[in-house]
Protein backbone atom coordinates (compact mmCIF):
# COMPACT_ATOMS: atom_id res chain seq x y z
CA UNK A 1 0.00 0.00 0.00
CA UNK A 2 1.47 3.32 -1.03
CA UNK A 3 1.35 6.58 0.88
CA UNK A 4 -1.04 8.07 -1.71
CA UNK A 5 -3.55 5.22 -1.27
CA UNK A 6 -3.28 5.55 2.49
CA UNK A 7 -3.98 9.30 2.39
CA UNK A 8 -6.91 8.86 -0.02
CA UNK A 9 -8.42 6.19 2.23
CA UNK A 10 -7.96 8.35 5.31
CA UNK A 11 -9.51 11.32 3.48
CA UNK A 12 -12.60 9.34 2.52
CA UNK A 13 -13.02 8.12 6.10
CA UNK A 14 -12.80 11.68 7.48
CA UNK A 15 -15.23 12.93 4.81
CA UNK A 16 -17.71 10.15 5.65
CA UNK A 17 -17.58 10.91 9.37
CA UNK A 18 -18.02 14.64 8.62
CA UNK A 19 -21.13 13.99 6.47
CA UNK A 20 -22.64 11.73 9.13
CA UNK A 21 -22.05 14.45 11.72
CA UNK A 22 -23.76 17.07 9.54
CA UNK A 23 -26.83 14.93 8.96
CA UNK A 24 -27.07 13.63 12.52
CA UNK A 25 -27.76 17.10 13.94
CA UNK A 26 -29.81 18.51 11.07
CA UNK A 27 -33.47 19.42 11.53
CA UNK A 28 -35.82 16.47 10.92
CA UNK A 29 -38.09 16.51 7.87
CA UNK A 30 -40.73 14.20 9.35
CA UNK A 31 -44.14 15.81 9.81
CA UNK A 32 -46.88 14.61 12.12
CA UNK A 33 -49.44 14.44 9.29
CA UNK A 34 -52.89 14.61 10.86
CA UNK A 35 -51.89 17.34 13.33
CA UNK A 36 -49.55 19.24 10.95
CA UNK A 37 -50.95 19.45 7.42
CA UNK A 38 -48.50 19.19 4.52
CA UNK A 39 -47.65 22.48 2.80
CA UNK A 40 -49.21 22.76 -0.65
CA UNK A 41 -48.12 25.47 -3.09
CA UNK A 42 -50.74 28.08 -4.04
CA UNK A 43 -51.09 26.71 -7.60
CA UNK A 44 -51.39 23.04 -6.57
CA UNK A 45 -54.12 21.39 -8.63
CA UNK A 46 -54.69 18.25 -6.62
CA UNK A 47 -56.40 15.12 -7.81
CA UNK A 48 -59.46 15.26 -10.07
CA UNK A 49 -62.31 13.44 -8.35
CA UNK A 50 -65.84 12.90 -9.60
CA UNK A 51 -68.09 13.94 -6.72
CA UNK A 52 -71.60 12.66 -6.08
CA UNK A 53 -74.86 14.10 -4.79
CA UNK A 54 -76.31 12.94 -1.46
CA UNK A 55 -78.67 10.80 -3.60
CA UNK A 56 -75.70 9.03 -5.18
CA UNK A 57 -75.96 10.69 -8.60
CA UNK A 58 -72.83 12.03 -10.31
CA UNK A 59 -72.28 15.80 -10.18
CA UNK A 60 -70.74 16.08 -13.63
CA UNK A 61 -71.97 18.75 -16.04
CA UNK A 62 -69.87 17.45 -18.98
CA UNK A 63 -67.67 20.55 -19.22
CA UNK A 64 -64.79 18.35 -20.52
CA UNK A 65 -62.22 20.18 -18.36
CA UNK A 66 -60.99 16.96 -16.74
CA UNK A 67 -60.35 15.33 -20.13
CA UNK A 68 -58.48 18.41 -21.37
CA UNK A 69 -56.38 18.68 -18.18
CA UNK A 70 -55.41 14.99 -18.16
CA UNK A 71 -51.72 14.86 -19.18
CA UNK A 72 -51.85 11.31 -20.58
CA UNK A 73 -55.32 11.45 -22.13
CA UNK A 74 -56.82 8.56 -20.15
CA UNK A 75 -60.11 10.40 -19.43
CA UNK A 76 -62.76 10.49 -22.13
CA UNK A 77 -66.38 11.64 -21.99
CA UNK A 78 -69.34 10.11 -23.78
CA UNK A 79 -72.79 11.63 -23.99
CA UNK A 80 -75.65 9.99 -22.10
CA UNK A 81 -79.27 10.92 -21.41
CA UNK A 82 -80.64 11.25 -17.86
CA UNK A 83 -83.95 12.41 -16.43
CA UNK A 84 -82.78 15.81 -15.15
CA UNK A 85 -80.33 16.74 -17.92
CA UNK A 86 -80.75 16.04 -21.60
CA UNK A 87 -77.01 15.55 -22.20
CA UNK A 88 -74.62 14.85 -19.35
CA UNK A 89 -71.50 12.82 -18.81
CA UNK A 90 -71.32 9.13 -19.35
CA UNK A 91 -68.25 6.93 -18.99
CA UNK A 92 -65.23 7.76 -16.82
CA UNK A 93 -62.59 5.06 -17.31
CA UNK A 94 -59.99 4.58 -14.59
Amino acid sequence: MTLKELLVGFGTQVRSIWMIGLHAFAKRETRMYPEEPVYLPPRYRGRIVLTRDPDGEERCVACNLCAVACPVGCISLQKAETKEWPLVSGIFPH
